[in-house]
């Protein structure tokens, strides 16, 4: 696809990923103080969309972004385009390249950002997996009707309340409210095309990683830290289960069972006060050291780094 002269698809050209600290200085807006002292730490921001002519940047990017449209433009992404007529609701996953051209003039609506450190294990995997925003194999625009523009222009305004207020604990508030704009778009697109089988065999799946979730004690280390080990208790080969979850979620039984444990490590990390060595054993890990190396290669800091940063900001 060509637009003003620019190959969206070129790929000699190395593909770029944008970052949020990017995403202020492309768009002129202030750096928000957080993002310029510090790495890795929480950010949510929600703005209202303006007037609006442009093309933005076709790349990945190192956050999500959900863009509430009014009014008419080209929506790309991984070389699909999805045009928006009147108005639609944009679920943007990070990892896929994308890219919004505005065709009218007038353009309104709401957009929001946030990253996977907001989040803080608030959003369930089974719900990640039938939501645009995770799943990379699900379409990411919806068109919607007079009463879902309504419902969004809503629930965005609640949070862009919210975030302007004081209250102690308006992020938390926010992130149920986002957490129900991710659960309407997954209703308003209908179910995700699967097999029964197979959409029963993801159900189980993720039933029975949760129930390894919380960790509430040091006692109670993780029992399934491996893709063979919940294989075995799904009665199935550890392929067949690893094809099923590749197809449907784009991810490995591996990849979605180390998101799920650097979440909890996370969580662990802000919300007690147990050393590293102890979340270490109750994550599966036998050495600290091991686990200050898969959390750095997951998050680029250090758990005791992260748990600092973290607590300070908030």
């Amino acid at each position: 696809m060509v637009i003003f002269g620019f190959d969206l698809y070129n790929t000699k050209v190395p593909m770029h990923t944008e970052t949020l600290q990017q995403f202020y200085e492309r768009t002129k807006q202030p750096m928000p103080a957080e993002l310029a002292s510090q790495a890795n730490v929480s950010h949510f921001n929600v703005k209202q969309r303006t007037c609006l002519n442009r093309m933005t940047p076709y790349n990945r990017r190192d956050y999500y972004k959900i863009c509430l449209i009014i009014g008419q433009g080209m929506h790309v992404a991984d070389g699909r385009e999805t045009p928006i007529e009147g108005a639609g609701i944009i679920f943007s996953n990070p990892g896929v390249p994308s890219s919004y051209h505005a065709v009218s003039e007038s353009q309104t609506g709401f957009y929001c950002l946030f990253n996977d450190t907001f989040l803080l294990n608030s959003v369930r995997q089974e719900v990640r997996y039938r939501s645009a925003l995770f799943n990379p194999a699900i379409q990411a625009v919806i068109p919607l009707t007079t009463a879902d523009q309504e419902r969004f222009r809503q629930l965005f305004g609640e949070m862009e309340s919210l975030l302007s207020g004081t209250y102690t604990y308006r992020l938390d508030m926010i992130r149920s409210v986002l957490q129900m704009i991710i659960l309407e778009g997954i209703r308003l697109q209908g179910p995700v095309v699967s097999e029964n089988t197979n959409d029963r065999l993801i159900s189980r799946f993720f039933g029975l990683l949760n129930q390894q979730f919380p960790v509430d004690s040091p006692e109670n280390p993780l029992r399934l830290l491996t893709p063979a080990a919940y294989a075995d208790q799904l009665s199935i080969h550890v392929n067949h289960l690893n094809n099923v979850l590749k197809k449907s979620t784009g991810k490995t039984t591996r990849e979605i069972i180390h998101e799920r444990i650097v979440e909890e490590a996370k969580t662990l990390l802000l919300n007690t006060d147990w050393d590293a060595a102890q979340i270490a054993y109750t994550l599966g890990f036998e050495y600290p050291s091991h686990f200050n190396k898969y959390f750095k290669q997951n998050t680029q800091t250090t758990p005791l780094l992260f748990r600092e940063q973290l607590r300070h900001a908030n």
